[in-house]
């Protein structure tokens, strides 16, 4: 099972080829989601299945679907057919640039050399702290208490547990739903919160 997971956002060079792309054997099912380059709130996916699967696969829609709009799915259909999703991905993919971009000149900016991954594609990034800040958890803490969302990888929904300094010493900061505006007058605040606390105020 292939979750081509945040495949629409990649940011540089050209878009990685799923597996199931290279699949000549019918062994892959793939699968993915809109709800990132459309909203959360339409709950809609998709398989692509090998052929021998196709009617299993519509069972079990049927069987699981708990009455998903009808209406949703055809305006969907309308909207890919059309040619308006990928109008809509090329404009959300550059405004998703450049607000990476703003996180980024504004880390470096109230941070200095800062270590980050993640750079190339998806809405967020992460940012490996260096030796003089606290732990991924407490700068998540003291940016929660200024009013900023960053996220200890820990608290992450998925995380390598089998390397506990590395989950304790990156922070995951989104940015596809952050202004540029509120993006760099968050990291600031960031900033002086830390800088605080490292004073002892």
């Amino acid at each position: 099972v292939e979750d081509d997971y945040d495949s629409d956002f990649r940011h540089h060079g050209s878009p990685l080829t799923a597996v199931a792309g290279q699949d000549r054997h019918g062994c892959v099912i793939y699968m993915g989601t809109f709800s990132k380059s459309i909203g959360a709130g339409l709950r809609l996916g998709y398989l692509v299945v090998p052929s021998e699967l196709v009617n299993p696969a519509q069972t079990v829609k049927t069987l699981m679907d708990n009455g998903h709009s009808w209406l949703d799915q055809a305006v969907l259909a309308d909207f890919i057919s059309s040619g308006s999703y990928a109008q809509h991905l090329r404009r959300i993919r550059h405004t998703y640039l450049n607000r990476r971009d703003c996180l980024v000149n504004s880390l470096h900016k109230y941070f200095g050399d800062v270590q980050l991954s993640g750079l190339d594609g998806g809405m967020h990034v992460v940012w490996h702290l260096p030796t003089y800040l606290p732990s991924a958890e407490e700068v998540q803490n003291i940016a929660q208490e200024t009013g900023v969302g960053v996220y200890a990888m820990a608290a992450a929904a998925a995380h390598d547990f089998g390397h506990k300094e590395y989950s304790e010493r990156n922070l995951v900061l989104g940015y596809s739903s952050v202004s540029e505006k509120h993006i760099h007058e968050g990291i600031s605040r960031l900033a002086s919160a830390l800088e605080k606390t490292s004073r002892g105020d």
